[in-house]
């Protein structure tokens, strides 16, 4: 495709990731749309040059005319969190994929980027060294990642010559920008401490926002990415407590603290079924994760460059540009609840 300017659509751009993805594509020179639910939240993508359409990722025709004349479509609508309700998961990432596939092929776009998770083979078991190839014997854990894969699969199926579909596979997704996330690590430190499970050695799979975006911008002007899905990831391999005391060092926040071990805590929140800390949820912060990111090096043409020291400053300056933890807290995102997207959904038939 070269490098000229292309017109590509972007879901999910109010939100932390698909925001840094428009802006990135914008910075780039790309025309750059965005799919948006509210035109409150969209004031720094139409300084940026953003065009903004409203409307939901459950209406296909209000997808299908935002990405008229579009060659891209970059698909960056989710729920952050394993919290919501299945039926909000399912109908965010399963209905919202299928109707941003079905709008591609009528409106005559050439390519969809999904950005996923390497949550889609959350497991009882450490990850490590997994590359893409690497799958599960059965399900995922936790009903936001069995979505996401179910959303996944259905994604890379469809891939053909005439609309090529790939998926990205970030870890912990991290840095400036961040209303989702953040502010719930930030009241959790402030509570006690960010709580891991034993000592917090082992390791963690972390993206950089801005890595992120550089990938999908890698994976839109490649000729191998169609059909296949790729790992993303910092460029270095941190264990969860240097991860973790990076960041409240950043931020100025109390250290994470050790908690109860992975044998004791894990069967505990099975029994609990949802309260307290969730069976997935421990996961993350206490199995391994490290993945291999040598396909998108090799097929994608793309390398990791912004370590986690560089990442983590660039934080810390943007949380005293935004006016300090408590500003971050005032305007943190909620996620979308399904009586909300039973109104997107019936608005849209």
């Amino acid at each position: 495709m070269g490098e000229e300017k292309r017109r590509v659509l972007v879901t999910g751009a109010t939100g932390f990731v698909g925001g840094a993805i428009a802006l990135r594509l914008l910075a780039h020179g790309d025309d750059v749309a965005v799919l948006a639910r509210d035109r409150a939240r969209t004031a720094a993508l139409e300084e940026a040059g953003a065009r903004v359409h409203l409307g939901s990722i459950l209406d296909p025709n209000a997808i299908a005319g935002a990405a008229e004349g579009a060659l891209g479509i970059v698909h960056a609508a989710g729920i952050a969190t394993e919290r919501a309700s299945a039926r909000a998961l399912r109908w965010t990432f399963v209905a919202g994929t299928e109707n941003v596939l079905a709008a591609a092929r009528h409106a005559g776009v050439r390519q969809v980027v999904v950005v996923s998770s390497a949550d889609v083979t959350l497991s009882n078991q450490d990850r490590v060294h997994w590359d893409e190839k690497r799958d599960l014997s059965g399900l995922p854990v936790g009903e936001r990642a069995r979505a996401m894969r179910l959303a996944e699969e259905i994604a890379l199926a469809v891939s053909d010559e005439a609309l090529a579909v790939s998926a990205l596979r970030p870890g912990w997704v991290w840095g400036p920008g961040d209303r989702t996330t953040l502010p719930g690590l930030v009241r959790e430190s402030r509570a006690g401490g960010i709580r891991m499970y034993g000592d917090g050695r082992n390791l963690v799979a972390t993206t950089y926002i801005e890595t992120l975006a550089d990938a999908v911008l890698a994976a839109l002007r490649s000729p191998h990415a169609a059909g296949q899905a790729f790992h993303i990831g910092d460029p270095e391999f941190l264990e969860l407590r240097e991860f973790l005391v990076a960041l409240t060092r950043t931020l100025h926040l109390p250290p994470p603290r050790p908690g109860p071990p992975f044998l004791l805590a894990y069967p505990l929140a099975l029994l609990r079924r949802g309260r307290g800390a969730r069976p997935e949820e421990i996961l993350r912060r206490a199995r391994s994760s490290l993945f291999d990111v040598q396909k998108a090096v090799s097929e994608l043409d793309f390398r990791a460059t912004i370590t986690v020291d560089e990442g983590m400053k660039r934080l810390g300056r943007w949380c005293e540009e935004v006016g300090g933890l408590d500003a971050i807290l005032a305007t943190a995102r909620p996620e979308p609840d399904e009586g909300a997207l039973r109104r997107e959904a019936g608005a849209a038939w």
